[in-house]
């Protein structure tokens, strides 16, 4: 997961490695691990966007 894309900005702007902490609201196996609702966990943003059409966060 090293893909970046080159957006021409600077400052704060989320890349696409950036990591963002959530909390499950459904059950989730993420990189080889069972995760249960309710729990934390860290994924990259372009992680994130699956997860919520998933309904897991």
């Amino acid at each position: 997961m090293t893909d970046k894309i080159a957006t021409g900005k600077t400052g704060t702007e989320a890349e696409p490695t950036d990591s963002v902490s959530v909390k499950l609201k459904k059950a989730h196996r993420h990189a080889g691990k069972e995760y249960v609702a309710g729990d934390s966990l860290t994924v990259e943003v372009r992680q994130l966007e699956r997860l919520k059409k998933a309904g897991k966060v």
